[in-house]
């Protein structure tokens, strides 16, 4: 429309811009000495009976919100065929040409931007309102009190302006807002606050790095990375801030349940990365994975767990192989002797050596082995074989079976061994 047309009893003074759902102008009040922002939809939006009663709607729920930093909403209507929306004119500029300008925007001003439109959009979702379409263009930085610029938030979900391009996608998602939707808003999902965060997120990255998290001139690749890319490290195109790594990521999550509980959490955390005096640290949790954010192990408890099966399995081996071996052992030795002609006692030598009675000296080979000497080499708990002189060959009488299996069961010596020693001891009394 022209300057000074007439519509619906506001005087058009200039446009302010315009997209694919219609115009925005500066038009001068009917009665009071302001000047408004009117939104005038174009016709074929007007015309769409589901969008116009979602228009009215949403247009009531944000006339009735008073915050700083939301934009306010005055008056609503149609005239001429066509749905209109009044609201505060903030004489200055949005967020996104700050970006574009050569000033650009320093760390602290983001922050503060970020902040204060966080606590816009949490006022909102206490009034069960969401905003659906945060991104830089809809932030407005007022020029007319240079030492105290006030910061609004605009178009909470009415008549959203495409990015100088075509309406509303099937998601009801306009194409300049891929930069910025969450995934659940872009498959068309049940979306609650954590949607809006999400947006700001988005925007944030932008702000500390003059690029959205994910570039493409394709809608439809933007959407992709979205989904399932994992967002880049802000550190990645500035290592200065690292610190906010895990807050974006957090922020960024694909599941909403990854995010903050509240958009002033995330603001407070980004304060608290940049060292903001009086920010209190938020918690942050692990790095998600992705959308369903299972937990697994690091790497390094896995790597431990990877080693210490196989040890413990070997160790059990080697456990039961030495039980084995020493019951195999106890079970040779207790074979009974083969019986004999008489209980004689004589001197032990081998099968085909000549009997002897004499022992041999010390400083001889020793003797064949025999299984008391064979025995004490792989027990431990033995005493000193007595020199090699008589051994006895006698068969334990039946009332001295209990005393060498007592024997047998304290110290663990073989049966022979304990027979040897209970004669041993009978002797010497």
């Amino acid at each position: 429309m022209a300057e000074g047309t007439d519509f619906a009893g506001y005087t058009i003074v200039r446009c302010l811009g315009s997209g694919g759902m219609g115009e925005v102008y500066v038009a001068r009040h009917p009665r009071l000495p302001r000047q408004d922002a009117v939104k005038v939809l174009r016709p074929e939006m007007s015309s769409n009976q589901e969008f116009r009663e979602r228009f009215l709607r949403e247009a009531d729920l944000t006339a009735a919100l008073s915050h700083p930093n939301i934009v306010g909403v005055y008056d609503r209507g149609e005239f001429e065929g066509q749905l209109w929306i009044s609201m505060e004119y903030v004489d200055g500029t949005d967020v996104s040409r700050l970006l574009r300008s050569n000033d650009g925007i320093s760390d602290e001003q983001a922050v503060a931007i970020i902040s204060a439109v966080a606590d816009a959009l949490d006022y909102a979702h206490q009034h069960d309102l969401l905003h659906r379409d945060v991104k830089p263009a809809n932030i407005l930085i007022s020029d007319t009190d240079p030492a105290n610029k006030r910061i609004k938030l605009a178009d909470f979900g009415i008549a959203r302006c495409a990015n100088d391009s075509a309406g509303l996608t099937a998601t009801n998602v306009t194409v300049g807002t891929v930069f910025y939707a969450a995934p659940e808003q872009l498959t068309g999902s049940i979306i609650d606050g954590r949607a809006d965060q999400y947006a700001l997120a988005a925007t944030a990255f932008q702000l500390f790095t003059g690029a959205p998290p994910f570039e493409n001139s394709n809608a439809a690749v933007i959407i992709g990375k979205h989904l399932s890319a994992p967002p880049p490290a802000l550190s990645q195109r500035r290592p200065d801030l690292a610190a906010l790594d895990p807050v974006l990521a957090k922020a960024l999550a694909k599941d909403p349940k990854g995010r903050f509980d509240k958009c002033a959490d995330f603001a407070r955390a980004l304060q608290h990365g940049l060292g903001v005096t009086d920010a209190d640290a938020t918690t942050l949790a692990p790095a998600v994975l992705g959308p369903t954010q299972i937990r697994q192990p690091d790497k390094a408890t896995r790597s431990r767990r990877s080693l210490v099966l196989p040890v413990v399995l070997t160790v059990l081996l080697i456990a039961a192989l030495v039980f084995a071996a020493i019951e195999f052992t106890d079970a040779k030795h207790e074979q009974p002797a083969p019986p004999r002609p008489a209980a004689t006692s004589t001197t032990t030598a081998p099968p085909t050596a000549t009997p002897s009675t004499t022992p041999p000296p010390p400083t001889e080979a020793p003797v064949a082995p025999t299984e008391a000497t064979v025995t004490s080499t792989v027990t431990v708990e033995t005493t000193t074989a007595p020199p090699p002189t008589a051994t006895t060959t006698e068969t334990p009488a039946p009332e001295q079976e209990t005393p060498i299996r007592e024997c047998m069961d304290r110290t663990g010596m073989t049966r022979l061994q304990c027979w040897e020693e209970i004669r041993r001891s009978e002797r010497t009394r």
